[in-house]
Formats: C-alpha cells, sequence, structure tokens
C-alpha cells in the first residue's frame, strides 16, 4: 500500500536573508533538528523490525504532524506574503495530510475499515502522492499572482472531495493493488508520472531560486530529490510489509524532515526567510525610489512642504530649506504655522488647515502668503496645498508646492507704483490738453463769426475737424491707458449686456435679444466696453438696423460668443481692416479697442457674416476661461 504522503512544500519565500544566508554558519538549532531525524530513522527503522504496523503508523503521523505545522506557519503569514507560493503550498499540505491519515487508517491490519483489504489504503497513498505533487508544481506557478486564501482552500477542497468520492462512494478510482500478485500496472505507472511532477516542481523553484533564501531553497530540493526516491522504492515492493516499502517510508519521513527545516524551522527561527520573500530587493528597490525622489524634490526649484494632520513639518525639500533658512532636520517635526508663519497670519492659517483636515475645504487651495526665515525676514511663497489621504481615503496631512515670488511682488508693486505716478500724469496732461482744445475750439468759432472770406473760413472749418480728431485720440487715450491695469476676473456677459443697452438708450425700433444666461468669462475688466461697442457699431454703421442678438455655441473645447444683427453687414475687404488701428479714421477706435481688450486674456475676434445680410461677430473664448452659472466649465 504504500507509503503516505511525500511533500515537498517548498518553502515559500526567503527574501533578505539570501546575503545573510551566505555569510552566517548553520544555525545550531537546524542541525540540531536534522540530528533528531536521523535518529528517529534509525529508531523507526528497529520498530519495523519489532512490528511493521507500528512502524508504518509512527511513519505516516510523523508525516501528517509535519504537514500540518507547515499548514499552520502558511496560513498565520498570508498577510504578509509578497507571493502566493507559501499560501498554496501550506494549504495543499494540510490536504494532503488529511487523505494520508485517511490512508493511515485503512493501512492493512489496522482493521479500521473492514472489508476493503490492501486495495483502499494503496489507492488513498496514490491520491495523496498526486495531490502533493500537483501542489508543489502548481505552487511555483501562483508564487506572482496572490490567490485569495479562500479560493485556494475551496480549489483544494473540491478536489480531494473528488478523489475521496472516486474512492468511496462512486468507485471509479482504478486498483492499485491485487492481493497475491501485489502492485497494478497503474499504480506502478502513476509512481513514475508522481516522480515526473515532483521532478518539474523542483525544477520550478530551481529557476525562481532568487525569490527563496539558499537555505530554504537547497532544504527544498533535497527534500523533492529524495521524496522522489521514495517514490521510485514504492514501485518495487509486492508485499506492503516488504522491505522496498519499508525503505520508501524511511525516505518519505527524511523528505518531510528537510521540509520541516525548509519550512517550520527556518520559518520560527527567521522567519524573514520564508515569510518575507523579495522583502530585501523590496527594501532596496523602495530605498533606491526614495533617494531619488529626494534627488527630484531637492533639484525641484520649487519649495516642496509635507504636514501632518498635527500641523507638523513631516517632509521638506532644499529650495524650501534654503528659503527658509534653516537645515532641513532642524524644520522636521515642528509646528509650521507657530513656527514659519507670521503673527498676524497665524489665526487665519489655523483655521484654513483644520478646514482641509476635516474636509471642508476643497481639494485644492491657491494663496501666496509670507513665511519667516531665520534671520526675522519674510518672503512671499505662492503656495499651492492639495491634501493628503490614506488608502482608505482618511486625510492623513497636506503636501504644499510654492514658489518665491518675494522679488516679483516687490516688481510688481513698484510697476504699480510706477503705472499710477504715469496714469496721473497722463490724466493731467489728457485734462490740460482738453481744456486747451475746448479754448481753440472758441476762438475757431470766434475767428469764423468775424470772418466773412469764404477761403478763411473754410480753412477755419478744417481747423475744427483736426481739433475733434485730437479731441477724440485724447479721450481713445484714456480708456486704452486703463486695459490690463486691473487683473482680470470671473464676468457675466448677460449683465455686461443689458447695462451696456441702458447707456446707450438705443433708437426706438432697435431691440437687442440675449441668450447668454449663466455664461461666464475671464477677462478684462473692461470687456464690458466690448458688448458696448460691439451694439453701438452696429446702430451706427450697420445701416437699418432692427435687431442685435447675443448667443454662445460649442466649438470643441472652445466656446464661440456670437453678435450678430440684421443690418447691412461688412464688405468681404474690409473684414479684417474692421480691427486694425488705421481704421478708426473714418469710424471711430471701437473695434481696435475691443480687439485689444480681448486680447489680453487670449480672447481673439473676427467678423463673419455675409454682406448684405447682416454682421456675425464671432469672439472665440479659449478652454479654461469661460463657465456656466454652476462653475463647471
Amino acid at each position: 500500500m504504500r507509503n503516505d504522503s511525500t511533500q515537498t512544500e517548498p518553502i515559500p519565500r526567503a527574501a533578505r536573508n539570501g546575503a545573510e544566508d551566505r555569510r552566517a554558519p548553520a544555525e545550531p538549532g537546524i542541525g540540531s533538528s536534522l540530528a533528531v531525524f536521523g535518529v528517529l530513522l534509525a529508531a523507526l527503522a528497529a520498530t519495523s523490525l519489532y512490528n511493521y504496523l507500528l512502524f508504518h503508523t509512527i511513519a505516516e503521523l510523523v508525516a501528517v504532524a509535519i504537514a500540518i505545522a507547515v499548514f499552520i506557519v502558511a496560513w498565520n503569514a498570508r498577510t504578509m506574503r509578497e507571493n502566493g507560493y507559501l499560501l498554496v503550498a501550506g494549504t495543499g499540505l494540510l490536504f494532503v495530510a488529511g487523505v494520508e491519515l485517511v490512508h493511515t487508517l485503512a493501512y492493512d491490519g489496522m482493521g479500521i475499515f473492514a472489508g476493503y483489504g490492501a486495495n483502499l489504503p494503496t489507492q488513498l497513498w496514490i491520491a495523496s502522492r498526486y495531490l502533493l505533487a500537483g501542489t508543489l508544481l502548481a505552487a511555483p506557478l501562483l508564487l506572482r499572482r496572490n490567490p485569495g486564501p479562500r479560493r485556494v482552500v475551496a480549489a483544494f477542497a473540491g478536489v480531494t472531495a473528488l478523489l475521496l468520492l472516486s474512492i468511496f462512494v462512486v468507485p471509479v478510482f482504478p486498483d492499485c493493488y491485487v492481493e497475491g500478485v501485489g502492485l497494478t500496472p497503474f499504480k506502478i505507472w502513476s509512481e513514475y508520472v508522481i516522480a515526473a511532477l515532483l521532478a518539474l516542481g523542483a525544477v520550478a523553484v530551481y529557476r525562481l531560486r532568487g525569490v527563496f533564501s539558499p537555505r530554504v531553497t537547497s532544504h527544498l530540493v533535497a527534500a523533492v530529490l529524495v521524496m522522489i526516491a521514495s517514490e521510485l522504492a514504492f514501485t518495487l515492493y509486492i508485499s506492503v510489509y516488504g522491505l522496498s516499502n519499508m525503505v520508501g517510508h524511511l525516505l518519505m519521513v527524511l523528505s518531510f524532515g528537510l521540509i520541516y527545516v525548509a519550512f517550520v524551522e527556518t520559518g520560527i527561527r527567521q522567519p524573514y526567510a520564508v515569510l518575507f520573500t523579495g522583502l530585501a530587493a523590496s527594501e532596496e528597490r523602495l530605498r533606491r525610489e526614495k533617494d531619488l525622489l529626494g534627488q527630484y524634490l531637492d533639484i525641484a526649484g520649487v519649495l516642496f512642504v509635507v504636514l501632518d494632520t498635527d500641523g507638523r513639518v513631516a517632509l521638506i525639500n532644499r529650495r524650501a530649506s534654503e528659503v527658509l533658512g534653516y537645515p532641513a532636520d532642524a524644520v522636521v517635526g515642528e509646528p509650521w504655522v507657530e513656527r514659519f508663519v507670521p503673527a498676524a497670519e497665524r489665526e487665519r492659517y489655523r483655521a484654513l488647515f483644520a478646514g482641509l483636515m476635516r474636509g471642508d475645504t476643497g481639494p485644492a487651495e491657491y494663496a501666496n502668503a509670507p513665511v519667516l526665515t531665520a534671520d526675522g525676514g519674510e518672503r512671499i511663497i505662492a503656495w499651492h496645498t492639495a491634501v493628503l489621504r490614506d488608502r482608505n481615503g482618511a486625510v492623513c496631512g497636506t503636501l504644499s508646492s510654492g514658489e518665491d515670488i518675494t522679488e516679483q511682488q516687490h516688481a510688481e508693486a513698484a510697476l504699480g507704483r510706477a503705472n499710477a505716478k504715469l496714469n496721473l500724469l497722463a490724466g493731467i496732461t489728457r485734462h490740460d490738453i482738453l481744456n486747451q482744445i475746448t479754448v481753440a475750439r472758441a476762438y475757431i468759432d470766434f475767428a469764423g463769426e468775424d470772418s466773412a472770406n469764404p477761403a478763411i473760413r473754410d480753412y477755419l472749418e478744417r481747423a475744427r475737424t483736426a481739433v475733434e480728431e485730437i479731441q477724440k485720440q485724447v479721450e481713445f487715450s484714456r480708456d486704452y491707458q486703463d486695459m490690463g491695469v486691473r487683473e482680470p476676473a470671473w464676468q457675466r456677459p448677460e449683465d455686461l449686456v443689458r447695462e451696456s443697452v441702458a447707456d446707450l438708450a438705443l433708437p426706438a425700433g432697435v431691440r437687442v435679444r440675449v441668450d447668454l444666461a449663466g455664461l461666464e468669462v475671464y477677462a478684462d475688466p473692461m470687456v464690458k466696453k466690448v458688448f458696448y461697442n460691439l451694439i453701438d457699431n452696429a446702430v451706427r454703421h450697420g445701416g437699418a438696423v432692427t435687431e442685435v442678438r447675443f448667443s454662445c455655441v460649442r466649438s470643441g473645447q472652445d466656446l464661440l460668443i456670437l453678435c450678430e444683427d440684421d443690418g447691412t453687414g461688412i464688405p468681404d475687404n474690409e473684414k479684417e481692416a474692421i480691427f486694425g488701428e488705421t481704421y478708426r479714421r473714418r469710424h471711430g477706435h471701437g473695434l481696435f479697442l475691443v480687439s485689444g481688450i480681448l486680447g489680453i486674456t487670449g480672447i481673439t475676434i473676427r467678423e463673419t457674416g455675409v454682406s448684405g445680410k447682416g454682421a456675425r461677430f464671432e469672439i472665440t473664448v479659449p478652454n479654461g476661461a469661460y463657465r456656466f452659472g454652476d462653475g463647471g466649465a
């Protein structure tokens, strides 16, 4: 009948230990265990001379106990595994142990399964061997897949149940032993097949030897080789109490002893050798990636600061350290607000940070804020702050990237002061020029009234026209001067159109229709003059205009704001010229100013109407510069 289970559990992982195993001498405990197994084998051999049934029972129970011990190690390490080998091999050995235990109880002479004879335990033996060989071959193939524990247990339970049903319930399992004849061809060829499967499992483990520690790999391969020898011994016996049967069982116990050393002894004395396969490589890879990330952060020209949930600095890069004037190790662990935020700003930033930790604020905040430096000065930083969350979605801190804009802010402030002075000077000059123009026009009028000479009156009229042109130029400079002075903002074209209509006091019979509900555009604050000029231009130069319509339509990712009228339209040869600066000589500055105001924020305008059927102006608002009432793009 054959011997119990020869299990070569390819002891799963041995990661970081590879180098340590090469350096360290053999563990005294492992040497002692091997010596104990040597004594056990000698005692078993002696026991077989006294009572073969006792010998067989002890040998099988030793194998069963070791298989169960391996399963316990594997199952308790299932949450720490880095691959699926240990879980698959350990679980498979548990079910092999179950079948072998039934085999032991059914052995000829035990008297538990009456009426079956020696064929039943031999069938159970072959079933357990196929299960064992399949386990040791499947485990390496599933090493990288990490199958779930429940799926592994369910798979082995299903296979084991089918094997037992084919032997006890639906007896379709081939006979393996015939009384008076001996082993059947099926049994003998099965042993060879099982030996071949075990050999393939050993090759698979050897090819993956980099995943195991050298000690685990060597004991595991040795166990498989001994197990193969055991299988071959079981092809030779005629009597279940014969010599070759006894040799097979002794080799089986030896193979399980090697498995014990590989899985249990090594796994308990040096858990990382079995449970944390590849950990050394993973740690080394993690260290390299961490160092590389540190280099990236240090090379970056922006500041990076990570705060934990208590508002203390958890990480800071080189640029942030340079700006603050402190070494990084002096900053880590410090409370950011209390240490690096000016006193006047602390309360506001405490409230902001608390809101981020509670999730009350959006996922990202942008702000310019001062920070205190080691020399007592302040630097202005443009911060972008994002909330960090753990794998469960809980807030675990913030990551802020910032740019030192101190000099930029000072330069902008200086430029603003200079512009204010220039604007003041320009305003005073413009006021004085307009006053002088008023005086000049008065003298021209007086001179015209006192002169009866037609030629002189013609010259005076030309002088009046020139003075009026100068006045228009000066008044246009006031509008053009205000372009780009203030920062762009989100504005509602619908409201701007209605305000423009109210300011223009349109003639009777002209109506303006607006279909821009909810639309907002990011544009210069002077964008109202765009709609004002478009309506004014249509009424003054469009002929018999009765309606001006404003609407919008998407064009790819951009948005088109349309201004259409039912007037005479624009001739094809003037569609581009109307936006030019020189076009003002006949029609004023309106459309030139419109184009300039829109261009500040990247918005463009063109005329696409059909001459004779009305003008059609298309204002193209790029993606990101428009949104609708809910704030969505």
